[in-house]
């Protein structure tokens, strides 16, 4: 026992002996630095340092990137994402100038002394912008530095900078947990998700208005791409975001305000020339806010190119016009008009063998007859929207707001149908460049006998060659016409100076036709639809959608389907706001009613009372809170909770062409937690969180990897954990050098095993397959995800901005019958895609040659090394499989470079 004493009692000088010697030498090195740092304090010329804020006039918001510079001298320095500025100079006065985009300069003459901070505390700059405080009210558009949630801003000035040849969702690649799908690389055909959702799951508003169709859940392209030109200011949300929208999805929002009228008259007018042809050019007019409270902005735009991937070229023009006045200081009223008119040529995926036959840049819908180019994928779109805002101040502390909208949108999507006689019709004839041989298909449908394609056609009784649902080759065109109206009301009552409740009541009605028409017939003499079933007999086709770019949507004879959507959807939502010095929390809620009818035309008889569905009544809602603390000046934490019942689409209830329902369609229960730490300092900026949702009763309708006679299956009761981790940093190295680095981590997988019921055409059921889901991955999203960018300042207004993109741990989605063979679970291997990085660049220089001229020179390119990679698959045959060139995948974008000038006077 001695010994052992002995030894413990040794080991503990030891250890003691080791501490003290540790201690001395720091405490050595720190007296000796210490000594070193008043040496050179006192050498050193003593300066003076002037330090201050600068922030928005109207909102108090600190404005990030603000120039601070002294005319005549090369000091320059940038606010902090406090918007906080420091200058050191020698003693003496001075005259100071604040510059930030889109706001009023302001100059200051100051003195400065010699060894002394002199505080210029808060500088507020007047943003050149009339009714910003009613879009804010409007969109719910939330203070970052105050709401518990992740959320980022971007700027008209950053929207200008880096979109270039991209498209509006290529935009937010910089926020951790997204997914981007360009979808083929097809002008407007872009999605994006958040955190494991699909881009169904993402919101986006538009001064307020909800933009997704509640049929599909997703936004017009029309749309889609309209807003990269109005966007005044963005504001993207993850997860659930309390906007006093009852409608939104559990996965994110896209938050748009539009540009507004500006205070001062002047114009703008911007063109960026990019590779393949890019083209866009805009003018935008501001007519200036007169002494009568009358303001406006008018834009016109135009879009054009040939598209990344072959035949995808696209033309789009675009207008709005935005009109304010103000009648009292209890009465405004804001007029807004938008509108798109686009064609675009859109790309479907094709198996990985014949990418790498024909090249990543392969279109596989769309050939050549009598020598010119015939798509059948084009896109035909118009989209106007109108809206009227009314704001009202009844009491200096109530506020209400109500708005009118409504919106037209018509839409046609070009597609080849019909049928060979004894082959499927993905047999067709291709030339030596993988283009569908139309000279060959033109032949066949003459009846003469073409090599590959099969029996040869025999005319009809009387000499002619008609094609039919069944019978020949035709360009179909499948045309939507869509009608919205709709009507929000927002009061927001001050209950006192920190807290505020606010509440909104929204009604919505939809109506839209959906139909079929023969758009060419392809060398064939006519064509006799057989598709409604009133006229048994068949009908003859005579009037057919005209492919042009102001064409004439109602025009043609329906043929194929015709049916009716009507979704009347009515909504209420609430929200207690309290903001403190240090905490700020809320508690906010929604309720819903979706009321949603099919009437079909053709697959029912005009007596048959099942022609019109009964009305089928959907209650949803959710119910939300959090809070925002700063325990110490620069730090803060959060904490969001979400619990939600969101009611499925249109297409989930409906999946087939007739007015079959899914009865096992339900409400999905989402239940989301989110914890976030956030330091702010003068040089680093750091917001770390974790995220967990947990979902129940998800949905999912299949069409395509089925077997036999299936015609699509139905899976039901899908349950999904979404859990992850997210870094959001910046650090300034030099007062002109800056790092930004984002990422994100997720989990994201099935909770549970489901049950497959596939059918046939007849809705009979063929297959009731067990899914063995349950650890599974949820497929075409990067679970690993990171964005760096480098940022460099010349001069005072000159940036270049370097960045890398890396995707991985992309896996690929389960079929409907892959667990059916299989003895063990462990006998299922999910696929993954492969891995990519991108890198990209951009840059801008911003000079302002007198008070009312500015330019702004932009550049930029996207994935430089023009790198190949696979964005998603709808297939899942591993690699190394002999099957997995079938694989069916959309390949991402190529190298993209753009170049442009925009000026404002």
């Amino acid at each position: 026992m001695k010994t052992k004493d002995r030894s413990i009692q040794k080991n503990r000088i030891i250890k003691i002996t080791i501490l003290a010697f540790v201690f001395l030498i720091l405490n050595t090195g720190f007296i000796f630095a210490r000594e070193k740092k008043v040496k050179e304090k006192k050498a050193a010329p003593k300066f003076g340092i002037l330090t201050g804020f600068v922030v928005d006039d109207e909102f108090n918001e600190p404005l990030e990137k603000a120039v601070i510079t002294i005319p005549g001298t090369l000091i320059s320095v940038l606010t902090d994402q406090q918007g906080k500025y420091t200058l050191k100079m020698k003693g003496g006065d001075y005259f100071m100038e604040v510059n930030y985009p889109g706001y009023f300069r302001k100059q200051y003459n100051m003195s400065v002394s010699d060894g002394i901070t002199t505080p210029m505390f808060i500088i507020k700059l007047q943003a050149n912008a009339v009714g910003r405080t009613l879009q804010h009210k409007i969109t719910s558009f939330e203070n970052k530095h105050q709401f518990p949630q992740s959320l980022e801003n971007f700027t008209t000035w950053q929207t200008t900078e880096q979109t270039g040849h991209q498209e509006f969702n290529e935009i937010f690649r910089t926020i951790p947990s997204v997914n981007l799908l360009s979808n083929g690389s097809g002008f407007n055909d872009s999605g994006i998700g958040f955190r494991g959702n699909d881009d169904t799951h993402t919101s986006y508003t538009f001064n307020g208005i909800l933009l997704n169709n509640p049929e599909t859940g997703r936004v017009n392209s029309s749309m889609l791409s309209g807003m990269t030109d109005w966007a005044g200011q963005i504001q993207v949300v993850s997860g659930q975001a309390t906007n006093l929208q009852s409608q939104t999805n559990s996965g994110g929002l896209v938050n748009v305000l539009s540009i507004a009228p500006h205070e001062k008259a002047g114009a703008d007018i911007f063109v960026v020339y990019g590779n393949e042809g890019f083209l866009k050019t805009s003018a935008t007019v501001h007519s200036g806010l007169s002494k009568k409270g009358l303001a406006s902005s008018f834009q016109i735009s135009r879009t054009a190119g040939n598209g990344l991937a072959q035949n995808t070229a696209f033309e789009q023009y675009g207008l709005s016009l935005n009109i304010q006045k103000e009648f009292n200081q209890s009465h405004t009223l804001v007029l807004n008009l938008n509108g798109i008119i686009q064609q675009h040529d859109r790309n479907f995926p094709d198996s990985i063998g014949a990418y790498n036959r024909y090249g990543t840049k392969h279109n596989p819908d769309w050939g050549y007859l009598n020598n010119k180019p015939l798509s059948v994928s084009t896109n035909y779109g118009r989209s106007p929207m109108v809206s009227l805002t009314h704001d009202w101040h009844p009491r200096v502390k109530t506020h209400i707001i109500t708005q009118v909208y409504a919106q037209f949108d018509r839409s046609a999507l070009l597609s080849l149908g019909g049928q060979l006689l004894n082959q499927s019709i993905n047999t067709l004839a291709r030339d030596t460049l993988g283009h569908i041989a139309f000279d060959q298909v033109l032949e066949w449908n003459k009846g003469q006998n073409v090599g590959g394609m099969g029996v040869f056609r025999l005319p009809d009784a009387s000499g002619k060659f008609i094609n039919s649902e069944t019978s020949g080759i035709s360009v179909l065109s499948n045309i939507s016409s869509e009608t919205r109206l709709g009507l929000r009301t927002i009061v927001t009552r001050n209950i006192n100076k920190q807290t505020d409740f606010s509440s909104s009541i929204n009604l919505e009605d939809y109506r839209a036709n959906h139909f079929g028409a023969i758009n060419n017939l392809i060398g064939a003499d006519g064509f006799t639809s057989y598709s409604d079933v009133n006229r048994a007999e068949g009908f003859p086709v005579e009037n057919l959608f005209q492919s042009k770019f102001l064409t004439k949507y109602n025009s043609p004879d329906k043929t194929g389907y015709f049916y009716l959507s009507g979704i009347q959807t009515g909504g209420v939502s609430v929200r207690l706001n309290h903001q403190a010095s240090r905490l700020n929390w809320y508690i906010a809620g929604s309720a819903s009613m979706q009321n949603i009818v099919r009437t079909d035309y053709f697959n029912y008889l005009n007596t048959d009372p099942k022609r019109k569905t009964e009305s089928t009544l959907l209650p949803g809602g959710h119910a939300q809170t959090g809070f925002n603390f700063k325990p110490w000046k620069y730090h803060s934490i959060h904490l969001n909770l979400t619990y939600g019942s969101y009611q499925p689409l249109f297409t989930t209830l409906f999946p087939t062409g007739n007015n079959w329902k899914n009865d096992g369609a339900k409400n999905e229960q989402v239940f989301d937690a989110e914890f976030g730490y956030t330091i702010f300092s003068r040089r680093l900026k750091v917001e770390a969180l974790a995220y967990r949702s947990q979902i129940s009763s998800r949905s999912m309708v299949r069409y395509a990897n089925l077997t036999g006679n299936d015609a699509f299956g139905v899976v039901n009761n899908i349950a999904e954990v979404h859990q992850g981790v997210e870094l959001k940093s910046s650090y300034k190295l030099t007062k002109n050098f800056q790092i930004n680095l984002n990422g994100s981590l997720g989990d994201w997988k099935y909770a549970k095993d489901a049950q497959a019921t596939i059918y046939n055409a007849t809705k009979e059921i063929t297959a009731e397959n067990e899914l063995w889901l349950n650890g599974l991955r949820v497929a075409n999203t990067p679970q690993l995800s990171l964005f760096a960018e480098a940022e460099y300042r010349w001069m005072h207004n000159f940036y270049v901005r370097l960045n890398y993109y890396r995707a991985e741990q992309i896996y690929t989605p389960f079929g409907l019958y892959d667990f059916k063979e299989l003895a063990a679970r462990s006998d299922y291997k999910q696929a993954q895609i492969p891995k990519y990085d991108l890198i990209g660049f951009s840059g801008n220089y911003l000079l302002q040659l007198k008070k009312s001229l500015i330019l702004n020179l932009i550049f930029g390119g996207q994935n430089l090394l023009d790198t190949e990679y696979i964005e998603q698959s709808s297939t899942n045959i591993p690699e190394g499989s002999s099957g997995y060139t079938s694989n069916q995948v959309y390949y991402g974008m190529g190298r993209t470079w753009f170049a442009g000038i925009k000026v404002q006077f």
